[in-house]
């Protein structure tokens, strides 16, 4: 029981930090591209104003929703493997 407990916990800990992570990198990777995009294309008006409007539909995107995959799909292959090793 304490193993599992400690697996939990452990676990949860990690899951934890690689969405921290990984939701980090995917908005640095964000503005890199609306910066590289700007440069490139636009040129005109508020940079800061056009970077800044980009990341707020980033906020509210789908690619933003599915980075809790990182936590989600882990904790669903570890409890069936669990089941399918104890329970049949």
């Amino acid at each position: 029981m304490i193993g599992a407990i400690q697996l939990a916990v452990f676990g949860f800990l990690f899951l934890a930090v690689a969405y921290l992570l990984v939701s980090i990198y995917s908005r640095s990777v964000r503005r890199e591209k609306l910066e590289e995009k700007w440069d490139n294309e636009i040129k005109t008006g508020d940079r800061d104003a056009y970077i800044e409007a980009g990341m707020q539909e980033y906020e509210t995107g789908f690619r933003k929703k599915l980075i809790i995959l990182v936590i989600i799909v882990p904790i669903l292959v570890v409890g069936g493997l669990i089941y399918v090793v104890n329970f049949m």
